[in-house]
């Protein structure tokens, strides 16, 4: 639970996407935002896999392939990763890592950040931060925004849509907090009965 961007979608240019890096790095450096670059080998094919060989751990290994950048606007907020594959789509290294099974292929993935926790003007800097790199660089990108902001642009219901989340996120930990349970299978059902009790209290049913 949480608001949560959504977006997919390719460089329109192949030759920009050192303009691309650039141009983003500048942003993030104005901003203070810490952040990562990638520049791999497009011409060398992915071999990254999901390693587990630590007890209770789970890595990356090998090559992804990609180039981009990621940054984080907020302590609270995800990263936000704009890497590329060779066929200029984006995807990320655990998305490169999950798909090696099908042979790594060249397909767009949905990437998601979720800024619940870093507040309303945290979620409108990515939104507006995307309309900008479509206009220039990724034509073609979707953008599914549970905040409604990148569609109506409307910041007042996007604050709301936060502090109703807000509520009910902490209205389920105040009753998770007094509850007695005997088990897995006995949290589980009372978890979803609660849900089920605050979704009713909202309209929602």
């Amino acid at each position: 639970m949480g608001l949560t961007i959504h977006y997919k979608g390719a460089l329109t240019d192949k030759r920009a996407i050192g303009r691309f890096i650039d141009e983003v790095e500048d942003i993030a450096k104005s901003m203070e935002w810490p952040y990562s670059i990638l520049d791999q080998d497009w011409s060398r094919p992915p071999d990254i896999t999901v390693s587990h060989h630590l007890p209770g751990r789970i890595s990356l290994e090998g090559h992804a392939g990609l180039k981009g950048i990621s940054f984080s606007p907020h302590p609270q907020c995800e990263t936000v990763s704009l890497f590329f594959n060779a066929s200029c789509f984006l995807t990320s290294p655990w998305g490169v890592a999950i798909s090696a099974e099908e042979g790594y292929p060249a397909m767009a993935n949905w990437q998601s950040v979720k800024t619940q926790f870093a507040g309303p003007e945290i979620h409108v800097v990515i939104v507006r931060l995307l309309r900008y790199l479509q206009g220039k660089y990724l034509h073609d990108l979707e953008v599914q925004d549970e905040g409604g902001y990148w569609e109506n642009g409307d910041f007042e219901a996007l604050k709301a849509k936060i502090a109703k989340i807000d509520l009910t996120l902490n209205q389920l930990d105040e009753r998770l907090s007094t509850m007695k349970t005997s088990g897995e299978d006995d949290i589980i059902e009372r978890i979803e009965r609660v849900l089920r009790d605050m979704r009713r209290n909202q309209g929602e049913d």
